[in-house]
């Protein structure tokens, strides 16, 4: 082989190289492109799951809590304690909820590794004739909160306008209002807006 054709052998080579680099490059921006598209997606789909779970509590929230403007079998009110950072409800008996006791429910937020569980516990007021008492059940219906803040709204005693209150005592009827809010440590993409579930449903 002459040496004007080992010229233009190495010419070529050096052709082919920069061809490969350059399709390389291509290559790697492409699949950059491909990993940031897959974590915004991964992302995205991560917020819309924290989402539907927040709302699925927050309709559990309004159907149970919601009851408490039904009257007992008897006529009496169903009654409801609380303070600042948990409650305890008496939910009437319901058949259209499959719920055939009077059912104490209890929601508060308990510890769980630095941060805090949404925590419900029900028991049964008294179990039906000739049935045992079903043994008490404790669900956290949400994970990982920062905080729980529960605010009551109506009339504290017989004659007095209704008010918001932090705490909740009356024995002989509930607020018309309690207002539920949660609040997530700074990372976390979850919202709760304040959640309002009316309680009363009149005289």
């Amino acid at each position: 082989m002459t040496r004007d054709g080992d010229a233009r052998q190495a010419g070529f080579t050096l052709v082919e190289t920069l061809v490969c680099l350059a399709l390389a490059g291509l290559v790697g921006v492409l699949l950059l492109n491909a990993v940031r598209i897959a974590g915004g997606a991964s992302a995205a789909a991560a917020r819309a799951a924290g989402a539907e779970e927040v709302q699925s509590v927050r309709d559990h929230l309004r159907r149970t809590l919601g009851s408490l403007a039904q009257r007992r079998p008897d006529g009496r009110r169903p009654t409801l304690r609380g303070g600042p950072d948990g409650l305890t409800a008496a939910l009437a008996p319901d058949q259209t909820l499959e719920r055939p006791t009077e059912i104490a429910m209890t929601l508060a937020a308990m510890p769980a590794g630095g941060t805090f569980d949404l925590l419900e516990s029900r028991s049964e007021a008294a179990a039906l004739p000739g049935q045992p008492p079903a043994p008490p059940s404790r669900e956290a219906i949400l994970g990982r909160i920062a905080a729980l803040s529960l605010r009551y709204y109506g009339v504290p005693a017989d004659g007095t306008p209704p008010l918001w209150l932090q705490a909740w005592s009356r024995p002989d009827r509930p607020p018309l209002l309690v207002e539920i809010q949660v609040a997530f440590p700074p990372a976390d993409s979850r919202r709760w807006p304040p959640l309002l579930i009316a309680l009363d449903a009149g005289p």
